[in-house]
């Protein structure tokens, strides 16, 4: 008899207000009108902090590090002003602005560095994909499309997602929000 529980894929990400989910979601349908089908077309915007699988218990371990990693983290303004694309990664993707790159690396840094003995996949640099797995031509048609896109916002909580194997998205299970707490005595990790 197996009692090994199933595992599940998660996400862990900082999820930005409706509002930017929203404009982002603008900016996917203008890339798909010019370009047309693409990889991320339908993902909401969020800023990867890291992948895992877990099962039911493991998650548990995961979500209680969330909540205390939020507890002392504090609210910031964040911009992300600066859309890139590139053949190489085969992606266009809006980067932070010099002040806000500088916050979202220590951020995903600070958070990361208490999972470091933990099987988890870390996103790359902080960014917000508009789009994935694109072609020579589309990115060629993308760089025509795109003046000036900024989006500002409170960097003020962190999301957890589960993916939906039917949907083929991740979708927010957990939302948690900054509390700017001071660190409690001993807060370094729970895992490292």
């Amino acid at each position: 008899m197996n009692l090994e529980l199933s595992k599940e894929q998660y996400s862990i990400v900082v999820y930005p207000h409706k509002e930017i989910i929203g404009k982002v979601k603008a900016i996917k349908d203008v890339l798909a009108d010019k370009v047309g089908c693409y990889a991320s077309r339908n993902s909401e915007a969020h800023i990867t902090i890291v992948e895992f699988e877990a099962n039911p218990n493991e998650f548990v371990f995961y979500k209680l590090y969330v909540l205390d990693f939020c507890y002392s983290q504090k609210a910031q303004n964040v911009s992300f002003n600066n859309l890139v694309t590139s053949n190489g990664t085969k992606a266009i993707v809006l980067l932070p602005s010099i002040g806000s790159k500088l916050y979202m690396r220590d951020l995903l840094r600070n958070f990361r560095i208490g999972l470091k003995s933990m099987d988890v996949v870390n996103g790359s640099g902080a960014h917000i994909s508009i789009g994935r797995k694109l072609t020579p031509n589309q990115i060629k048609d993308a760089n025509n499309i795109f003046e000036e896109i900024s989006l500002d916002f409170v960097c003020e909580k962190i999301a957890v997602r589960k993916f939906n194997p039917l949907r083929r998205q991740f979708e927010v299970i957990y939302q948690f929000y900054f509390l700017g707490n001071p660190p409690k005595k001993g807060q370094l990790s729970l895992f490292g």
